[in-house]
């Protein structure tokens, strides 16, 4: 989690516990209509057996070493390191008659950072919303700390409004830890017409951005990349929440989802009068396709973001309103190999207004910013042996991103892993090319129990 001041850590888990307490006392869970065991493992249990089960499951998890290192020197940071994990996870599950509780949590040593850290990633009741009545036997909930996620994209964000952590994705930690924790009250609800998901999180999360910890990034005040460690001050966070929703069925072979996000930027993009940083409201408002094409899947993305605070883009300090389209595709190509490839745009809405008020125009993304991505994925030896390569390219920001990783697991209680980070791009500004002295290189070793 990110460092919080200290009452703001108290108001947080409060709230926690509160969360944990209603789901406790109030609200029994998983209701025996649930498929609880996969179809192929079902037994049938009587009530002594159940009884058994009660209580904690075994704990399981994993202590893993990883580390990392930058290809090339960066002047903005002293160190060529970019990760150095000792880390331990640990998860398991206290099984009520009819609801649970589930933990996963992870401490590390940062030897980047040198310092101890943890990261509580699920504590939280989960179950269905029966004992209120007839209208609750449609209602499943989960409340406390987790990790959200919805949308088609994969590594590119649309209706996801959810915090990822993008210091963890560049530095080369498993994929898993690029959605971070939030904490969350959500409830879903199965209805003949359609399904919904409502999420309640009680105080704003941002991602986990950069921001000089350890990757620098470029700034146009000063013309060259800075790691100022940069932080956003008390006053600059919200201390209001966020709200999102999504409607999805199935039609026939499609599935449709429609969302809603009622919040605040993700990442600090705007500033104050006194040029800090700041979050901005936010609204977003998007729809979803996902259908097969031909042999393989194919998925449609829409998302408007809505800048509340700057309606006309008239407003240098606040994001301009703008539009996010995906289109993206996937199928097997052949035996254990899989081929995706998505386009990606970026359309800013009041462009002319943003580019006349900006302070530095000159730096200003394109009206219409383009991604083309692709993924291949190889397992060999059984599924033993994994390859993974995924490519960003922006054709209209002459820059990209190049994500590869090997994986070698002989049997289930250990796993090795490498793999690299590489930026490129013709510009110092853009995206992407901001971070070409963070291309790096890891491996990895996990040990699970």
């Amino acid at each position: 989690m990110n460092a919080l001041p200290l009452h703001q850590k108290t108001a947080k888990l409060t709230t926690l516990l509160i969360m944990v307490v209603v789901g406790l006392l109030v609200l029994p869970a998983y209701s025996q209509e649930q498929d609880i065991w996969p179809d192929d493992e079902f037994i049938a249990w009587d009530d002594e057996t159940l009884e058994d089960d009660l209580g904690f499951s075994d704990v399981s998890g994993f202590l893993s070493v990883d580390a990392g290192l930058r290809l090339q020197d960066d002047s903005a940071t002293p160190t060529r390191k970019t990760l150095r994990d000792l880390r331990l996870h640990l998860e398991t599950e206290y099984l009520l008659s009819e609801s649970s509780f589930v933990f996963k949590g992870d401490v590390w040593i940062d030897g980047v950072r040198e310092q101890t850290r943890a990261q509580l990633r699920e504590l939280a009741w989960q179950g269905s919303l029966s004992s209120l009545g007839e209208w609750g036997s449609s209602w499943d909930a989960k409340l406390g700390q987790q990790v959200l996620t919805w949308g088609t994209g994969d590594y590119v964000f649309l209706n996801d409004l959810f915090p990822k952590d993008y210091q963890s994705f560049f530095a080369g930690r498993a994929d898993a830890y690029l959605k971070a924790p939030s904490l969350a009250a959500k409830f879903s609800g199965y209805f003949d017409t359609f399904n919904i998901d409502l999420v309640l999180m009680p105080e704003f999360e941002p991602d986990i951005s950069i921001t000089g910890d350890s990757f620098s990034f470029y700034s146009p005040l000063l013309e060259q990349n800075i790691a100022p460690e940069l932080r956003v001050k008390v006053y600059n966070r919200p201390d209001d929440g966020e709200v999102a929703i999504r409607l999805h069925r199935s039609l026939g072979s499609y599935e449709v989802a429609l969302f809603g996000y009622r919040g605040y930027t993700k990442q600090p993009l705007a500033m104050d009068d006194n040029g800090d940083p700041r979050y901005a409201r936010l609204n977003v408002y998007g729809a979803s396709v996902s259908a097969p094409v031909g042999r393989g899947l194919g998925n449609i993305e829409y998302a408007y973001y809505d800048s509340r605070e700057d309606v006309t883009g008239e407003d240098p300090m606040v994001p301009n309103t703008h539009s996010r389209t995906l289109i993206g595709y996937q199928q097997e190509l052949s035996m254990n190999v899989t081929g995706a490839v998505q386009w990606y745009a970026e359309w800013q809405h009041d462009y002319s207004a943003l580019v006349a008020n900006s302070p530095f125009p000159e730096y200003e993304q394109e009206k219409v910013r383009h991604w083309v991505t692709t993924r291949v994925t190889w397992l060999g030896m059984q599924q033993r042996w994994q390859t993974n390569a995924f490519v960003f390219y922006s054709p209209t920001d002459s820059d990209g991103y190049a994500k590869f990783s090997v994986s070698y697991s002989p049997t289930d209680t250990w796993q090795l892993a490498v793999g690299g980070n590489m930026f490129w791009g013709e510009e110092s500004h853009t995206f992407f090319s901001q971070f070409k002295d963070a291309t790096n290189a890891y491996a990895s070793y996990r040990y699970y129990f």
